[in-house]
């Protein structure tokens, strides 16, 4: 029977302790690696600043009701002509209005039957032709919008909605917002990091959040990622938010 040498088990045992403290080594060194890998920061930069409406549009229209669709067509072509000159009055150049094809279509009235069900019956036609202004001159606009009204009371055909105000150059505009939201969200991060005894390093991500365009002295939205663009106003408050990810590491 073969008998095992002591020596050889003590060589056996050192190898085992050998290989086990080298995992061990290896193990608490990759640990202590990672535990000086720097972390990261997220933070919201804000930019907001007033601007003024370059354009503006306005939609007008005549709308007539008839027995026939001929008849309809008719008045129309009678009655868009009127709106025409109207706006030529008001300085608007040829280049300036739009005139869109005429649209005629049925109209219908809700009857209510015996049972108490209601019945669409076709009630002769409608029709519409609309005119579109789309100018730089937005006295002209607002102009125009207060002498529609007399224009209006003497010709029940005669509609209108009220002008859209709007920025020409919003990519321009958007661009130096997202600078400026860039350098607030590196100072808040600067703050963060500042108070934890940290640095901030560079930037790891960005995305930008919502582009808000209020009325001058409109509100905010809580919706970063939505989008506002409120046209009933000349003067906007324009508003971007960014968020962005910075590495953070030991003074």
């Amino acid at each position: 029977m073969a008998t095992h040498s002591p020596s050889k088990g003590l060589v056996l045992l050192g190898i085992t302790l050998a290989i086990g403290l080298i995992a061990a080594a290896f193990v608490l060194g990759m640990q202590f690696k990672n535990f000086r890998q720097p972390g990261t920061i997220t933070v919201k930069g804000l930019a907001e600043k007033s601007y003024q409406a370059d354009r503006a549009e306005w939609q007008t229209s005549v709308a007539v009701h008839g027995d026939t669709y001929a008849q309809v067509l008719a008045q129309l072509q009678q009655a868009e002509p009127v709106l025409a000159r109207f706006l030529t009055a008001q300085g608007f150049n040829a280049t300036e209005v739009q005139r869109f094809t005429p649209m005629v279509e049925p109209a219908y009235t809700e009857v209510r039957q015996e049972d108490g069900s209601i019945r669409q019956v076709q009630n002769g036609y409608q029709g519409e032709q609309r005119l579109l202004v789309s100018s730089s001159n937005l006295t002209a606009i607002q102009k125009a919008q207060q002498a529609v009204l007399q224009l209006r009371a003497d010709n029940e055909a005669i509609r209108f909605e009220q002008p859209q105000y709007l920025l020409g150059n919003l990519e321009t505009i958007k661009h130096a917002l997202i600078t400026q939201a860039t350098e607030d969200a590196h100072k808040r991060a600067q703050e963060f990091a500042k108070t934890g005894g940290a640095a901030v390093g560079a930037m790891r991500s960005a995305s930008q959040g919502s582009f808000n365009i209020y009325a001058e002295g409109g509100g905010s939205s809580s919706d970063d990622y939505g989008g506002v663009y409120d046209k009933t106003t000349i003067g906007k408050n324009v508003r971007l938010v960014v968020t962005i990810e910075y590495g953070i590491g030991k003074e």
